[in-house]
């Protein structure tokens, strides 16, 4: 029934009526067991009096919560509180499915002190009462409304909880869907968005593009922080796998970030070294689109190394001859060419193709000689997924997320520093613990100045 409640399209525009009707299933079910005064309520659902009280009065003027009064002596009466068999009905229409974060969703429903706290904080020390803002090692505001996340921004979160596969990551959901789903407008879901992308809530906010450079129109991604300490405070539900390149200078300029470069460089009539019919094929996308690029790199990065981990030089060469999955992926993704916009002639599209799975191949091999390093990790088994890394900033920190080993009941992160001796490998007991700069750099946050 959560699912359904989740799915269901109620109220456009009034979140906090929804975000109420929700978290009151989640407590009492389809009834409150007993007679409850609105204050006695908000108690049982940990949230404020006055949000409570307009919620479920705008609940009972259209129909969704039934309200049976109960007169006892003086004083104001006590009232049992029912979901509408018209509501209850309704919902057995909407299909069922299954939460990949089910502890999540009702820890951000019934959490009582679900903070509006900046994931870099270490510690629950700030608290509403202090100062708004505050710096950590002077290098960073952490921003703090009010103390907490707004019944709105609560719902927004765990509307894209519910969706989120064991990464994190949302896929599929269009901004026009996250509104019917939340009773937002674009506005207000941008606003907020925003809003929990800079606290750490949203990793990575990738938006969605319709441009006749792709086969289709790409949806917006969302890569949710599952560690945030607001959603998981007693243990991580993801391991980090962190790499730093720090004697390479060029690797800011290659893979995708080198594309951005080099089409950037040719708008100004400058040299470029990415194939021309690449640069010609991009010209005119926006920005966000080399993200989406990236990302669709990354998945076909990770679906290859599921099937072929491997380190040996020459295996590396076979595999890649023999498989073809990967083309037929990018292929899949571009659209069939058109011609050019100055001298008609073909777009180069195998060019394309080839160029793109290239990308593939050396992100994946570079994956691979970074990770190889980590060898307490068994990467031929193990569950993981390659983080985007911001198109803007480069691939000199890559980082993986893992599934946690079957049995192990802590999450361990690690990180890997290789410069021009051999590497250093150190290991944390929380994502907090890995410094910001290096999830800022490797796509596990979004740095401050992009978020806003």
């Amino acid at each position: 029934m959560l699912a359904r409640l989740l799915d269901t399209k109620l109220m456009p525009g009034d979140p906090d009526a929804k975000f109420l009707l929700i978290a009151f299933w989640n407590h009492y079910g389809a009834v409150t067991p007993k007679p409850r005064s609105r204050k006695q309520l908000a108690e049982d659902l940990r949230l404020p009096v006055q949000a409570v009280s307009k919620a479920v009065a705008q609940l009972v003027d259209v129909g969704v919560l039934r309200v049976v009064t109960q007169p006892e002596g003086k004083g104001r009466p006590r009232c049992t509180y029912e979901m509408s068999k018209a509501i209850q009905s309704a919902l057995r229409n909407v299909e069922e499915r299954t939460l990949n974060h089910p502890g999540l969703v009702k820890h951000v429903l019934g959490g009582e002190r679900i903070r509006a706290i900046w994931a870099g904080w270490k510690d629950d020390a700030p608290t509403a009462k202090e100062l708004n803002t505050r710096s950590r090692d002077e290098k960073r505001v952490a921003p703090v409304r009010a103390g907490k996340l707004s019944l709105a921004n609560r719902l927004l979160l765990v509307t894209l909880l519910s969706h989120a596969d064991p990464f994190g990551v949302v896929r599929g959901l269009s901004s026009k869907e996250l509104c019917l789903l939340t009773g937002m407008n674009d506005a207000a879901l941008k606003q907020r968005l925003r809003r929990l992308t800079e606290l750490g809530f949203i990793r990575r906010h990738i938006p969605g593009i319709a441009s006749p450079v792709f086969a289709e129109k790409l949806k917006s991604v969302y890569w949710l922080n599952l560690n945030h300490l607001q959603l998981s405070p007693a243990d991580d539900v993801v391991s980090v796998l962190l790499h730093q390149k720090v004697a390479e200078p060029d690797i800011d300029y290659k893979f995708m970030a080198g594309v951005r470069f080099d089409r950037n460089s040719s708008l100004k009539g400058g040299e470029y070294l990415t194939p021309r019919s690449v640069v010609r094929l991009l010209r005119r996308v926006p920005d966000h689109a080399f993200d989406q690029l990236e990302l669709f790199i990354c998945d076909c990065v990770s679906g290859f190394l599921a099937r072929h981990w491997v380190g040996d030089s020459a295996a590396w060469r076979k595999v890649r001859g023999v498989d073809l999955k990967v083309k037929k992926q990018v292929a899949k993704f571009f659209r069939r060419p058109k011609l050019g916009p100055r001298d008609n002639a073909c777009l180069g599209r195998l060019e394309v193709i080839s160029f793109i799975q290239h990308q593939v191949f050396e992100l994946a091999e570079e994956v691979v000689q970074r990770f190889s390093q980590l060898s307490i990790v068994d990467f031929s088994r193990a569950s993981y997924t390659l983080v985007p890394a911001h198109v803007s900033i480069g691939h000199r920190c890559i980082a993986l997320l893992t599934e946690k080993a079957s049995g192990q009941a802590l999450a361990k992160h690690w990180m890997v520093t290789k410069g021009i001796d051999e590497p250093i490998v150190v290991s944390v007991a929380r994502e907090t613990d890995i410094p910001l700069e290096l999830r800022e750099q490797s796509g596990l946050l979004t740095p401050a100045r992009a978020a806003g």
